[in-house]
């Protein structure tokens, strides 16, 4: 019996020893002490994981950052090189900063040759972890599933393109470190006797090799503090193979301490050296070879995250929170202060003077003048529309375009054109009012420019949608790392006038850049066309961030739209929920507010953009119009009860033709009513959260008193709402970036058997 058990327990034994062998590796010991103590470090590293998987923001499209980098136009292998290498910068912001940390407690590093190059292939767990992971996502990206052929060529180009810049990367700090590191060989003699193979307080083997400790032993306890406190028995050297690890108590603690303290100087001279680089090339920031791609410029952000919160905890150890704390408190004193109250600002506006920004000058329009000579301008541009229309009584067409990045700017457009061609070039020609939000509103304004300024209009339908869709967050992405963080200082001008510079202007140039500039006009070059009815009129209407109204941005005179026609009538006491820009800023040249302004300021996502302040006393901010109205309905609802009794005279109807993207996906999949106790305490807030979802029933109401106030006959609605299918794993974004597949997706949507009905009935009614 005994002896069929033996076998058992010697393999028992073996798998014990083994694992145990595994456990005190120091490797594993580095990740249980990461785990343990440096959870703020790691926390970056969940961050990642999160964004790279989908996990942490996948409406945004904040995963298509790393599965499709997109570089100079293109995703390709030099795309997939660059995120490499920065992946690799980030992996040894980790290293360093986790080596000023913890590299002391491993005194048998300091007594080995290129002691940080050996401390990063033990530290590899983690990073190798997250880049095998992201590998494997990115496979997957590329395989969607059986109805498409994998692309064999891209996935290899990827893969190769992303390990070769991960490689590059490695081997460059590789060589800074190896040629300015020092190690044990530094401070010893060439010829020396080789050290013990045991500490003291050791029990003594024989062995052939057994070489005595011969200084007087140190207590065994002191010996394990100081010698190896983790008792690690091995560690992985330079070939990848297993070494056992050597006692360190016979050196001199003052030597291995140097050698540490050397190796810190190294690791915090090239962090430096690498912020003073990326604040340089925030000065090349304008050229596109220097723009780097957006998921390359979060990895970079994250490096010099890492490498904050390593020197702090390095420097200032268990008072780092404290610190922190502190830092954040004195920066939010300092940037509250005159020096950086500037923020963002509108291009072409004054900031010279200020206007004053009050509830009783908003009062001040009811009954005025003003209000009187801006209805019957907007009431004569309406007449002139009427005079371009072939019927007596022709339907009067208001786009209204949702918010949703460039899904949405790419939809607007696919669907303005589709009705523009099927009508025989009349749609646009019957459309009086445009409105919207955000990406929406962008793909309206291009269309509507180029409408007024191309020529060839009807002949460059796809290239305008190629244009439109064109990748608008690489150089808000490097801009907010290099140019924002490091140079906030800087400046630029335009129209003559001297403006902060940051991330907006990026955008703004961006947006030049793609759209061939066509945008880039002050907001007065359009009051004429609009005038004329030549182009239709379009209501620009971003939120005002401290009160909730709204900013109406248009050049003609639109004090109608800041209340309800009650309320300016002096029927009702009710206040202004919109604000007539021109009107509020007339001392501070409003007319010449660059257009793309505008429409950024529109399409100012929080965090993504920065907030634009307006120069008024006191002062107010503006930010994405979909705070208040995501889908346009709003403002255009305002406009026909405005001029309803017009509207019944002199045309057959109108039709709203409601152009949104995720418009139904603010409805969420059943779930069960089970609930934790901390999970409950946040479900009060959970409608204030769902903004768009309180907006769609909002506007539902807003729609059905229209159709009520004009009638069943003479009010219409027309809806094409685009929304991917809820169990697509690649599902499409709301984001400043489209990946090749969400634009096809985008425009294969038009085909569909639904689309083509509404189509339909819409052309029957313009033809």
């Amino acid at each position: 019996m005994h002896l069929r058990l033996r076998p058992k327990i010697v393999a028992l034994a073996i798998m014990q020893n083994f694992f145990r062998d595994i456990l005190h590796s120091f490797s594993v010991q580095l990740l249980l002490l990461h785990l343990r103590s440096n959870f703020l470090l790691l926390a970056v590293w969940v961050l990642l994981v999160l964004m790279m998987s989908g996990l942490l923001g996948p409406n945004l499209g904040l995963q298509y950052l790393f599965l499709d980098p997109e570089y100079l136009g293109d995703t390709d292998f030099w795309s997939f090189f660059i995120v490499g290498g920065a992946f690799g910068f980030f992996t040894m912001s980790w290293n360093l900063g986790t080596y000023l940390l913890i590299g002391g407690y491993f005194n048998f590093l300091a007594s080995l040759s290129r002691p940080f190059f050996k401390y990063c292939i033990n530290n590899a767990l983690l990073p190798l972890a997250v880049f095998l992971f992201y590998c494997g996502l990115l496979v997957h990206f590329l395989r969607p599933g059986k109805d498409i052929q994998p692309d064999r060529w891209l996935i290899g180009e990827s893969l190769s393109g992303l390990i070769l810049g991960l490689i590059i990367s490695l081997f460059v700090y590789a060589i800074y470190f190896n040629l300015t590191n020092r190690d044990i060989g530094y401070y010893q003699p060439r010829f020396r006797e080789a050290p013990p193979n045991m500490g003291p307080g050791q029990s003594r083997k024989r062995t052939s090799g057994y070489r005595p400790y011969r200084a007087k032993a140190l207590a065994p306890m002191l010996t394990k503090m100081y010698d190896n406190p983790y008792d690690v028995k091995t560690y992985l050297g330079e070939n990848l193979r297993t070494r056992l690890v050597r006692s360190v108590a016979h050196y001199d603690s003052a030597v291995l301490q140097g050698i540490f303290r050397q190796n810190h100087l190294n690791a915090i001279v090239l962090q430096l050296g690498t912020i003073i680089a990326l604040a340089l090339l925030g000065l090349l920031i304008d050229q596109p070879l220097f723009q780097i791609p957006a998921g390359a410029s979060f990895l970079v952000m994250f490096s010099l995250i890492v490498a904050i919160i390593g020197a702090i905890s390095y420097w200032f150890s268990e008072w780092r929170f404290v610190l922190m704390v502190c830092l954040l408190a004195v920066f939010n004193y300092i940037s509250s202060g005159p020096l950086f109250r500037h923020g963002n600002q509108a291009y072409g506006l004054d900031y010279s003077t200020t206007a004053d920004y009050t509830t009783e000058r908003l009062k001040a329009l009811a009954g005025s003048e003003q209000l009187g000579q801006d209805i019957a301008a907007s009431r004569n541009i309406l007449e002139r529309w009427k005079a371009r229309q072939p019927a007596d009584k022709p339907p009067l067409i208001i786009v209204c375009a949702s918010g949703g990045g460039l899904t949405a700017a790419l939809w607007a457009t696919h669907v303005t054109q589709t009705l523009e061609q099927c009508t025989g070039g009349n749609f646009i020609r019957s459309t009086a009012l445009m409105t919207g939000a955000s990406g929406g509103q962008v793909g309206l304004a291009y269309l509507r420019e180029s409408y007024l300024s191309d020529p060839e209009f009807h002949l460059n339908d796809a290239l305008r949608l190629d244009r439109i869709s064109r990748d608008l967050l690489n150089p808000v992405a490097f801009s907010l790392v290099s140019n924002d963080l490091f140079l906030p200082f800087t400046r630029v001008k335009v129209g003559g006038k001297s403006y902060r510079r940051d991330r907006a202007y990026s955008f703004e140039q961006e947006l030049a850049t793609n759209t061939g500039s066509i945008l880039n006009k002050p907001l007065w070059k359009y009051r004429q066309p609009e005038q004329e009815a030549r182009i239709p009129m379009m209501f620009v209407t971003p939120s005002i961030v401290e009160d909730g109204r709204r900013m109406v941005i248009s050049p003609q005179g639109v004090s109608y739209m800041t209340a309800s026609p009650a309320a300016l009538r002096g029927d009702l006491p009710l206040q202004p929920d919109m604000v007539d820009f021109r009107w509020l800023l007339q001392d501070q040249e409003p007319d010449s507010l660059h257009f793309a302004t505008a429409l950024r300021m529109n399409a100012t996502y929080p965090y993504v953009l920065p907030l634009v302040r307006l120069p008024t006393k006191p002062s107010i901010r503006l930010m994405d119009a979909g705070y208040r109205d995501n889908y346009g309905v709003v403002s255009a609802a305002r406009f026909v009860t405005t001029f309803k009794d017009w509207l019944l005279e002199n045309t057959s109807g109108v039709h709203f033709v409601q152009i949104s993207a995720f418009r139904e996906g603010a409805e969420k999949e059943e779930r069960d009513d089970r609930r934790g106790a901390i999970e409950s305490l946040f479900s009060p807030v959970g409608v204030a959260g769902n903004i768009l979802s309180v907006q769609i029933l909002d506007q539902e109401v807003l729609l059905g008193q229209l159709a009520e106030s004009l009638g069943p006959d003479r009010f219409f609605l027309h809806r094409f709402n685009y929304e991917s299918d809820a169990d697509d794993p690649l599902r499409t974004s709301v984001s400043f970036h489209l990946t090749d597949r969400e634009q096809m997706q985008v425009l294969q949507a038009i085909d569909e058997k639904e689309f083509q009905e509404r189509l339909d009935r819409l052309i029957r009614v313009i033809e």
